[in-house]
Formats: structure tokens, C-alpha cells, sequence
């Protein structure tokens, strides 16, 4: 008698103890559920509680001249601009960019495969010519223009749809050096 009502004791303590963990359990559910949500709601209200003083002024949308554009920044984009050889370049198509609506041209190049890289790691860019062995396939690089003026470069990635561009050659001539004196 005396261990069934010790078994009694520990059965009925951890029923006990279950019960209590599973309200712990569904009150930390609802803690959670309930934060999340108030999250959505109160996202949008301080978006919307929120006014700016001034809007900034919409960037201008005409269309840039964009061979201008990459001509004159080439060395800002490729210090080694030179060195690559045949350049081609895309038309400009409009583009939604973080940075708003913006222009994208795409640049097609072809890198040597060099088996000496730089001092910095990177391949040297050779000129391509045709019939060359050791060439690699197409590189391209999108350029964002906005205002005309560059605000991103990077090498493409496929949302810019580079590879399905069609190209004309570029030969950019970048500004002359200013002069020291």
C-alpha cells in the first residue's frame, strides 16, 4: 500500500509537471505569435507616421548618352580598362535599380586566361583576337546610369540579362589626364 501510494505521487506529480509545461509551452506559442504579428501591423504604421520634410527630386529619365557616359568613366570602372581588348557595348533599356528608375548598359569584354595573375591576385586582361587558344568566353558588366552620371557597376549577374543583349563595338576614348601645374 505504501508504494502504490508513493507510485500514486510521482504519477500524479508528473502529470502535474506536464500540465505545466504545456501551458508554458502554448503561452510562449502565443507570445511569439502574437509579437510577430503586432511586427506587420506596426511596420506599416511608423511607415506611414513617418513624413519626410522634402521630397528629393526625381531623377531626370531621359535617356543618357550612355557610350559618352562609360567613355568618360572607363578608368573609374577598369583601372586596367586597356588591357581588355575588344569592347563591345548593349543599347540602354530602363531599369527599377535600389537606388530608383535607372538606365543599364551592359559591356562585353573577353579575358586571356593568364596562369601569372597581378601582384593583387587578379588575371590579366589581354586583348582578344580571333583564332586565340588560351581565351576565355564572354565576361559582361552591367553599368547603371542615372542622370547621367554612374551610380553602380558590377559584373552582371542574370536579372541584368546581359548575355541576351545585342552588341556593337565600343571604343571608349576616357577624358585626357588634368594637367599638373
Amino acid at each position: 500500500m505504501l508504494e502504490s501510494n508513493a507510485t500514486q505521487r510521482k504519477s500524479d506529480a508528473a502529470a502535474t509537471y506536464n500540465r505545466e509545461l504545456s501551458q508554458v509551452t502554448t503561452r510562449a506559442y502565443l507570445l511569439a505569435l502574437a509579437v510577430s504579428l503586432s511586427g506587420c501591423s506596426a511596420g506599416e504604421v511608423l511607415q506611414n507616421s513617418t513624413s519626410s520634410p522634402a521630397m528629393p527630386p526625381a531623377p531626370d529619365l531621359s535617356q543618357p548618352n550612355y557610350r559618352r557616359v562609360v567613355s568618360d568613366n572607363i578608368q573609374t570602372i577598369f583601372a586596367n580598362w586597356a588591357s581588355l581588348g575588344a569592347l563591345e557595348i548593349s543599347e540602354v533599356r530602363r531599369v527599377d535599380h535600389v537606388k530608383g528608375p535607372a538606365w543599364i548598359t551592359c559591356l562585353k569584354f573577353y579575358l586571356q586566361i593568364n596562369p601569372n595573375p597581378t601582384a593583387t591576385g587578379e588575371p590579366i586582361a589581354a586583348p582578344s583576337a580571333p583564332g586565340t587558344t588560351n581565351r576565355g568566353g564572354p565576361q559582361y558588366y552591367a553599368i547603371f546610369i542615372q542622370d547621367n552620371k554612374i551610380i553602380d557597376s558590377r559584373f552582371s549577374v542574370v536579372i541584368d540579362q546581359c548575355h541576351s543583349q545585342t552588341f556593337q563595338p565600343f571604343q571608349p576614348t576616357p577624358p585626357p589626364a588634368a594637367k599638373k601645374g
